[in-house]
């Protein structure tokens, strides 16, 4: 399998498995997703009889070409004044579990597939504001979040399902986080 396309990043809040509150996160930059593991070794007799390896949580990263104001809020807990557009930012604001959900294009044997991942319960962090001047040349400047995931109650962290176009696997993904498409 390869995979060469990323898009269609979706965010919704997650309260005990229940997703609201869902929205398209912009345009996808870039997504990295790291499974995490605990292991051991028991030894007996001067030999390792014994390997255990377990999920333990993911490292995730999602790039942007921005972050909606809805992100303030549903993502980190601020408020947002929606006549205004205004987000006021706390010290005591704490983030929301969220679920994330993207397509990605992936080729096996000449075969193109989208595949709707959908990572069930992430906590991200803010991101890192860098501005800079344009000086000689204009350099883009994307928002990347980073946080991390666990598995839910049924022990499940992510979920991959592939469909035969884009669309199909986005509608997957909000019928997932129970929103409905804009017509």
């Amino acid at each position: 399998m390869a995979y060469f396309g990323l898009r269609y990043p979706v965010i919704a809040k997650n309260v005990k498995g229940v997703y609201s509150d869902g929205f398209r996160c912009a345009k996808a930059v870039s997504t990295e997703v790291t499974p995490n593991y605990v292991e051991g070794s028991q030894y007996g007799d001067d030999t390792q009889c014994e390997y255990e390896k377990a999920f333990s949580n993911a490292s995730v990263k999602l790039g942007t070409t921005s972050l909606p104001t809805e992100a303030a809020s549903v993502m980190f807990g601020h408020t947002v004044d929606p006549t205004k557009k205004t987000v006021s930012y706390k010290a005591t604001d704490e983030p929301n579990n969220v679920g994330v959900g993207f397509v990605v294009d992936e080729v096996v044997e000449g075969v193109v597939t989208y595949v709707a991942t959908i990572i069930k319960c992430v906590k991200f962090g803010e991101p890192t504001d860098s501005f800079a001047t344009k000086a000689d040349s204009i350099t883009f400047s994307n928002p990347t979040v980073e946080g991390v995931a666990i598995a839910d109650t049924d022990g499940q962290w992510k979920t991959v399902t592939p469909y035969t176009t884009a669309e199909e696997a986005l509608a997957a993904i909000n019928t997932a986080f129970s929103i409905t498409p804009e017509g």
